[in-house]
């Protein structure tokens, strides 16, 4: 008479003994020792999707919701904001009509003392936000806005399939030789 082959565990190789176990893991069907089948749960008579115990929900079939219209595309002028070029000559000048001091002023306008300086004297250019502030307190014109040439997009036509090529971004590696 020959031997039976000896079967091992599928989760821990430990060799079975005696008939073993058959339990369903993440999907698959494994063969299991008495150790692991005392972990990893009892036999699984039958495979389902959904957890033991649950029923699915369902939900009521509601009418289908009617399709609101697009709004209508309104073409906005584009415009980018740009601080002047002679912005130090004019906040010179406005720093010394109103008489005050460096100090004084940062307080009043919300900059500091070094950065009111630096504007003035033209060593670096005011942000936008401190150019609004900057004209609102010397009422003087900072900022100048440029109208930039609207470009029209390309439209595409209704019965056009796209191709591979127009999703796909592909690259041609070189072979090693």
């Amino acid at each position: 008479m020959s031997k039976a082959k000896p079967r091992y565990c599928e989760i821990c190789g430990a060799p079975i003994r005696g008939p073993g176990h058959r339990i369903r893991l993440e999907g698959a069907e494994v063969l299991v020792c008495d150790r692991c089948y005392e972990k990893y749960g009892r036999k699984k008579s039958g495979f389902s999707i959904m957890p033991t115990g649950r029923e699915p929900r369902r939900r009521p079939v509601s009418a289908p919701r009617p399709k609101r219209e697009p709004k209508p595309y309104r073409e906005r002028p584009l415009y980018t904001e740009e601080i002047v070029e002679d912005f130090a000559e004019r906040v010179y000048r406005a720093i010394q009509r109103s008489g005050k001091s460096y100090e004084e002023l940062s307080h009043e306008i919300g900059l500091s003392v070094n950065d009111l300086r630096a504007i003035a004297h033209g060593y670096r250019e005011p942000t936008i936000k401190e150019a609004k502030k900057l004209e609102r307190y010397f009422k003087i014109t900072l900022i100048e806005r440029v109208e930039e040439e609207f470009k029209e997009k390309k439209t595409i036509p209704k019965d056009y399939e796209p191709t591979l090529g127009d999703i796909a971004n592909i690259r041609i590696r070189k072979r090693k030789k």
